[in-house]
């Protein structure tokens, strides 16, 4: 901040509902957003709902800042752990280029590494970001092309490549809250059971339904067979951005027959492709190349405006998994095995004590400790399975010992992780 007497009159703290029209004003001038579009609507009304997730800062009594903070809790293996999504990081113009952002925002960070968060994740200026602890994280992208097939001498049209579905056992009809919102949260549960980096939600089966039918939306639909909805999509922006797509895993047909009408209303729309942050997985993808629909993986890196992540407490995080890292080391050969090994990158470094099959968190080690150093990126990587042990790059790694290394590839093993929540 410039100036002792701007410091004196800085207060940050978290929003509460009187708020919320100040926190509306900041995000609408520092975006320039326009009046009554839908972003102007949608901001107008998560301030109204949600001042209190805001972080404000006030300058001379005034709102000069605000970000907003989500809580969401993530999946790893067995165990939870909690995600801070920070976005709409903004600051009113007559206040930018003073150094109120970069109050905010370590602000942001502290305030989180004092109330249980792990982990943390936001888009955008990455020179900025990094100043706060930050890296880029790829963003995967699962993005179907809408464009005409050659095929030998024949051009397969957009209108023929991209019809309803036919042929399936099934029908895909509209969502509607009132049948089917329980059986939704049912599949989501089966479909990311045991998958790292996956949104934990709650489960309730005797949750209560709304008593009127929802409007038809194209966008968002659901397959049924026999009357059993096998599978559940919701698509924005025109079909062009699926939000959530789940299904049962043993119907595979429910992933074909929403996945081949979303992207024909896409394509009635004008659309020239459609994303979707589905996993990485044989199993996912082979249901897509058995039904010829053509995709194809992106993994965004990098940029000026990136995904980026951080780990806010390390040892936290790793407090919560033991759980996890225990129940996977006792199915290997070196269940028996004791020491200690420290895990780590450049400011965070934890270490984990293991003895009769049990595992301790502990901020010291000893002399004999192994050293599992690398980098934020490749330890979140590790933490979900993305990477395997054995694929990560690791700082001296000569210097762990056979028996240690079979310990932290039980547990780290590559293994089925979700997208949505990096992106």
């Amino acid at each position: 901040i410039m100036g002792t007497e701007n410091m004196q009159k800085l207060n940050l703290r978290s929003g509460v509902a009187d708020d919320a029209e100040a926190i509306f004003e900041v995000m609408e001038k520092a975006f320039r957003v326009e009046k009554n579009s839908d972003r102007w609507h949608s901001w107008y009304n998560l301030a109204v709902r949600d001042a209190q997730r805001f972080r404000v800062l006030e300058v001379d009594g005034r709102i000069a800042g605000v970000a907003l903070i989500t809580h969401e809790r993530l999946c790893v293996g067995s165990c939870e752990i909690i995600k801070g999504d920070v976005g709409e990081v903004s600051v009113l113009p007559e206040f930018q280029g003073k150094g109120y952002g970069s109050a905010l925002m370590r602000d942001v960070v502290q305030w989180m590494r004092d109330n249980d968060y792990d982990i943390s994740r936001l888009g955008g200026y990455s020179i900025f970001y990094r100043r706060f602890g930050y890296v880029p994280f790829p963003r995967r992208l699962v993005e179907f092309p809408i464009e005409p097939a050659n095929a030998g001498a024949n051009i397969i049209s957009v209108e023929e490549r991209f019809r309803p579905p036919e042929g399936l056992p099934g029908k895909v009809r509209p969502y509607d809250a009132s049948r089917d919102a329980v059986r939704r949260d049912e599949l989501y549960q089966m479909f990311n059971k045991g998958r790292s980096g996956s949104i934990v939600r709650d489960f309730n089966p005797n949750a209560k339904l709304p008593k009127k039918p929802s409007a038809p939306n194209p966008l968002r639909i659901v397959y049924e067979t026999d009357g059993i909805v096998e599978g559940y999509l919701s698509a924005g922006d025109d079909g062009r951005s699926i939000g959530e797509v789940t299904f049962n895993p043993s119907c595979p047909d429910a992933f074909v027959g929403l996945m081949k009408q979303i992207l024909h209303v896409a394509a009635e729309r004008g659309a020239n492709s459609v994303s979707s942050c589905l996993p990485f997985e044989p199993a996912v993808l082979s249901i897509l190349t058995g039904a010829n629909i053509a995709f194809k993986l992106i993994e965004r890196q990098g940029g000026h405006a990136s995904n980026m992540i951080q780990i806010v407490n390390l040892a936290s995080l790793l407090n919560k998994i033991t759980p996890e890292l225990e129940s996977r080391l006792r199915s290997t050969s070196v269940a028996d095995w004791r020491g200690e090994i420290e895990i780590g990158f450049e400011s965070q470094r934890v270490g984990l004590r293991v003895g009769n099959g049990n595992i301790t968190a502990s901020v010291c080690v000893g002399d004999e400790a192994f050293h599992m150093q690398t980098d934020q990126g490749t330890l979140m990587k590790l933490l979900f399975g993305i990477l395997s042990f054995e694929e990560a790059d690791i700082f001296d790694r000569k210097s762990i010992t056979p028996s240690a290394a079979a310990v932290l590839s039980a547990w780290f093993p590559r293994q089925c992780a979700a997208s949505g929540p990096w992106g």
